[in-house]
């Protein structure tokens, strides 16, 4: 259950199988999400990771669309597979209305809590909108849990840097999709192109919760999944779709690409009906202009 001293944080343990609609789990992309945000909470510092009951909940909240936090509460009163998804025990009770909102506001008021709550929110969001028919989600909450804070005073004295730091970062994505057929493009050679240090690039990415890594590859896949989408490449190979965007070996994009949208590449190709929604998060610079 709650303590209240932890933030309203859901105490460890989670639902059993039991618990759940026998076989849901095995066929409900709930199961997927909730295994996106264990990973992502996983490497976070131990304050961080027990911020993913709070996530899971915010994220039925967004993805169905319910309108206010009671009726979140509520559906977790009786609905087996949310509670399962929140990680809810059948003898527990889910958070009062006041901490959940209280409970939010703290970790999306922390950097850190931020950071970790916005890539959940992201990927998650990127994976519903492969199943509409599935989800109704809530994209102006979507945008409220993804927006960053208003700036402190002292940082409003400081547009300067702000606006820098906004340009650097279209810039690296420029290089990303202008090198992004080459299988070598790594950060020292984005860092290279933009003519700062390693550590300064890295830097510039951890205020959106990305590596430079991490940002290449998603741009690949997310040009990957566009041409697959796109009927005017159904001729082509997924094989030479994967190497035309820098993936050397097509076992590891396809395992790339499932872990990033849960489905595979030839699933995608074969289900001409699924519609990609516009993905909203933390990197819209790096997002909005991806054009392959």
């Amino acid at each position: 259950m709650y303590d209240s001293r932890d933030l309203g944080f859901i105490k460890h343990g989670s639902a059993t199988r039991a618990d759940v609609i026998p076989g849901a789990e095995d066929v409900h992309p709930l199961v997927h999400i909730r295994t996106l945000v264990d990973d992502i909470c996983k490497g976070a510092a131990v304050g961080a990771a027990r911020c993913a009951p709070l996530i899971r909940a915010a994220l039925l909240q967004a993805l169905y669309s319910f309108p206010s936090h009671e009726q979140l509460l509520e559906q977790l009163q009786y609905n087996a597979l949310y509670r399962w998804f929140v990680g809810l025990r059948s003898d527990e009770l889910p958070w009062r209305e006041n901490e959940y909102a209280a409970a939010i506001d703290t970790v999306t008021g922390d950097e850190r809590g931020r950071v970790l709550f916005n890539r959940a929110v992201v990927e998650a969001h990127a994976y519903a909108a492969l199943m509409p028919s599935r989800f109704r989600v809530d994209i102006s909450l979507i945008e409220r849990f993804t927006r960053r804070p208003e700036p402190a005073q002292a940082d409003v004295e400081r547009p300067r840097g702000d606006s820098t730091r906004t340009g650097r970062l279209d810039r690296a994505r420029n290089v990303i999709l202008r090198r992004i057929a080459d299988p070598a493009l790594d950060a020292d050679a984005i860092a290279a192109e933009l003519f700062m240090s390693r550590r300064a690039l890295y830097l510039l990415f951890e205020r959106y919760g990305l590596t430079p890594t991490r940002a290449i590859r998603e741009i690949r896949l997310d040009c990957c999944m566009r041409l697959l989408r796109d009927e005017r490449h159904g001729h082509r190979k997924i094989t030479d779709i994967a190497m035309d965007h820098g993936f050397q070996h097509f076992a590891s994009f396809s395992r790339q690409f499932k872990q990033r949208y849960g489905i595979s590449p030839s699933a995608v190709r074969g289900a001409r009906q699924l519609v990609i929604g516009p993905r909203r998060g933390p990197m819209p610079d790096l997002e909005r202009a991806v054009a392959c």
